[in-house]
């Protein structure tokens, strides 16, 4: 198995690197003076100076650096090399972005639509391959510095809105974006471009931006087309014909599956690393590239990628069915559901469940035999022959069904009236398809599911489609979601045996964004909290204030110190007890998590604490392939998929604190249109910085084999479907719930404080 990490090889472990003190002045000035030459870079409290190519003597005064053990000079020096020995040896290719450093292909067989445009447009307009480069250091048995290599696709456009203009082409509500080149960057970096608005007017050769800042006037010679799909194919529509717009577009979508490729992917990465890295004799025998300063300081990089080196083996967990745990099932929670129903079958209290149902009068018949196979199964299917009562182990299901003459927001709120008592345990609702995708505040999808749930009651949605083509597959999915919704745990997993108390705690958050302008103000932000056993099951959520940013943070411990407290009462914690608490979050802002978790530590006196903050992104550059997959077979035997993806758990330990874990291979692909499947990375935060650790050192729970393995095992708790998700189930039901408020907090009269009482404990946003 393949790591797109290709080794850096320094074999010194400290050199010697001139330097000043820093002063912004002084920073200006050296590159002012000799920035064709030299680099310069700060650190702390100094200015350090790496001379590539000048004669220039008495700058600074040397200075030892560690190669490992000050990782920030190296990582910063090894970029500027790189740098400049890139413009020595590629003179036309410009930058985009130093880092990650960017750039795109130029030549023609890397722009899918070169052939398809214009004489006029070619090398104005493209889809090209766009290559990124950052600068990592890992430490398995020993640290390594290397490149990640990756590769995507981007729209380039060079015409400015002046040409664009002149032409005749409108540009009134279009996006548009304001280049700028940086000082002393010119035929260095390309020039920065910052989404600032949408057109307004255009008067002369200035034009009118609606900008979070009011309106603002920007010369046209220095504003581009934002590079979405929607502008690109209206200006080729403009500039060509609709047919030929629609036929570029064509291209792009029919090229997708082939540039999403894993082999091909794997193939490119290797060319441009040797492209990099390596060059060719007189001989055809291909040897390393040496980059060097004057200064002493060189390397080598690797240019095949690195095998992977430091892994585990991540069990698929046992599903449990019961509280004893005898009743289990180590293939899949499907089985076990058919075998032994669900695991809170004796505690279950809504046991006679009755659902509010609504369908379009055109489509009862289908929908009402749909409700039938829902409740009773399909006698002849293999994984539905139950249904929903008797796979559940319900007494009894019963329907109330009102038919619409027509989709309409009003015949919908008619049909759910304002129930004082008696009101149903849960809504099924047909609706179209198209409804979900529906913009703007007006969204009936959206409307609707804020009145179910400000009344308490969940909805399950089905599409008209999805009622017509109904099958097992559907139904097995749709009944395990409602059970979820009523507050039902299907299935555990098996808990650690440990005398430690343990609660894991999901961590997301949204922001209140206006729009995604430049200077757009992130003014409040949304908190979600869910919690979790560590056997998987689902204790409660919390969805806390809107708050201005600088509040979150205390509303956050608010949120935290009030779960607590209701699962000290309902566990019946003893004084003195340990409790491990693991947070599961998707980014850390700086050590402020760490401050409010101490504070919390210091109110909570009686119990012996000890925490965890955990991220879990796909926000990373690592790309693992497996030479030796083949493929499966696609549905219908159809060609292959999954061709160099690595099996779902393998995985890679970067570091101590950091490992990367593939959770989609071959085998769960549903199709090669998916392309790679970026494994997703597990670290174990520690504050940084200056940040005074030693009150809190003591507290911090490290161990991130175990860390790894639970998350691997909380995969298996989606309850959207049987199949293990991408995302353990903490950051998925934070990640749900904070999608679907942000959009409910758009409906007039949504009142969020209604997720705090019946439906605290009950998965309402699956």
């Amino acid at each position: 198995m393949k790591l797109n990490f290709f080794p850096i090889n320094i074999d010194f472990d400290e050199y010697t690197l001139n330097r000043e003190p820093f002063t912004l002045e002084r920073l200006a000035e050296l590159r002012r003076l000799h920035n064709h030459t030299h680099s310069f870079f700060r650190n702390g409290d100094d200015i350090y100076i790496s001379n590539k190519d000048g004669d220039e003597q008495g700058i600074g005064t040397p200075a030892s650096v560690k190669t490992f053990l000050q990782p920030e000079i190296t990582s910063s020096l090894i970029k500027h090399i790189f740098f400049r020995t890139f413009k020595d040896r590629f003179p036309t290719k410009i930058p985009v972005d130093f880092y990650p450093f960017t750039f795109f292909s130029e030549q023609v067989k890397d722009d899918i639509i070169y052939q398809f445009l214009p004489q006029s447009l070619q090398n104005i307009l493209g889809y090209k391959k766009v290559i990124e480069l950052q600068l990592r250091l890992i430490d398995a048995k020993k640290p390594i510095f290397g490149f990640v290599i990756n590769v995507r696709r981007n729209w380039v456009f060079l015409k400015t809105c002046e040409q664009l203009v002149s032409e005749g082409f409108q540009l009134k509500n279009l996006d548009v974006v304001h280049s700028e080149v940086l000082p002393g960057l010119k035929n260095v970096l390309a020039p920065n471009e910052e989404f600032v608005g949408v057109v307004q007017e255009v008067l002369g050769d200035k034009a009118k931006i609606e900008t979070n800042n009011g309106v603002v006037e920007y010369p046209l010679s220095e504003l581009f087309l934002r590079k979405t799909r929607f502008n690109i194919a209206t200006y080729l529509s403009y500039a060509t014909s609709t047919t030929k717009s629609e036929e570029i577009l064509r291209v792009v979508d029919s090229k997708k599956t082939e540039l999403l490729n894993p082999k091909k992917l794997h193939s490119e990465i290797l060319k441009i690393s040797e492209s990099l890295f390596a060059a060719k004799d007189e001989h055809g025998v291909r040897t390393p590239i040496l980059f060097e300063n004057k200064d002493g300081f060189s390397y080598t990089v690797d240019y095949l990628p690195v095998d992977v080196f430091n892994s585990i083996e991540l069990k698929t967990p046992t599903f449990i069915f019961d509280p004893a745990a005898v009743k289990t099932e180590s293939s899949n929670p499907d089985k076990g559901l058919s075998n032994f129903g669900p695991y809170d079958s004796i505690n279950f209290d809504t046991k006679s469940p009755h659902f509010l149902c609504i369908c379009h009068k055109d489509n009862r018949g289908a929908f009402a035999t749909f409700l039938a196979e829902l409740k009773d199964g399909i006698p002849t299917s293999k994984y539905f022959k139950k249904g929903l009562q008797k796979k559940y182990d319900l007494k009894s299901i019963s329907y109330t069904i009102v038919e619409l003459s027509v989709y309409d927001f009003g015949e919908y709120i008619k049909a759910i009236r304002d129930y004082s008592g008696n009101k149903p345990d849960g809504a099924i609702i047909e609706i179209p398809g198209e409804w979900k995708e529906i913009r703007g505040e007006g969204n009936p999808y959206y409307r609707i599911k804020a009145k179910l749930l400000s009344l308490e009651i969940p909805v399950q949605y089905i599409t008209y489609d999805k009622v017509r083509g109904s099958n097992e597959y559907i139904l097995n999915s749709v009944a395990l979601q409602i059970y979820a919704k009523l507050g039902g745990t299907p299935w555990v997993l098996p808990s650690s045996r440990s005398v430690d108390r343990e609660i894991i705690i999901g961590v997301g958050h949204s922001w209140l964004r206006q729009n995604q302008f430049s200077g757009s103000a992130n003014t409040r932000v949304v908190g979600i909290t869910t919690f979790l056993s560590s056997d998987g099951q689902y204790l409660l959520s919390d969805k806390a204030r809107d708050v201005l940013y600088e509040e979150y943070f205390d509303e956050l411990l608010r949120s935290l110190k009030n779960s607590i407290q209701k699962l000290e009462k309902e566990q019946g914690w003893n004084n003195g007890d340990t409790i491990r608490l693991i947070f599961h979050i998707f980014k850390p802002i700086k050590n402020v998590e760490f401050e409010v978790i101490s504070r919390l530590v210091t109110e909570i006196k009686h119990y012996k604490i000890q925490f965890a903050f955990v991220t879990i992104s796909k926000s990373h550059p690592y790309i693992l392939f497996d030479t030796q997959q083949p493929g499966l077979p696609k549905y219908g035997g159809n060609g292959m998929k999954g061709e160099y993806i690595p099996n779902r758990g393998s995985n890679v330990f970067l570091d101590s604190n950091t490992c990367i874990v593939q959770m989609f291979g071959a085998r769960e692909l549903k199709t090669d249109l998916h392309g790679m499947s970026n494994p997703i990375q597990i670290r174990v935060r520690v504050p940084q910085g200056s940040f005074d650790s030693g009150s809190i050192d003591h507290l911090l729970f490290s161990d991130l084999t175990y860390i790894v393995q639970q998350i691997y095992s909380f995969t298996y708790l989606s309850w959207r479907s049987f199949l293990p998700a991408e995302q353990p189930a903490t950051m998925l039901y934070s990640t749900l719930m904070s999608k679907l408020l942000s959009r409910l907090r758009k409906v007039d009269g949504w009142d969020p404080d209604s997720l705090n009482y019946k439906l605290k404990r009950k998965k309402w946003f699956l």
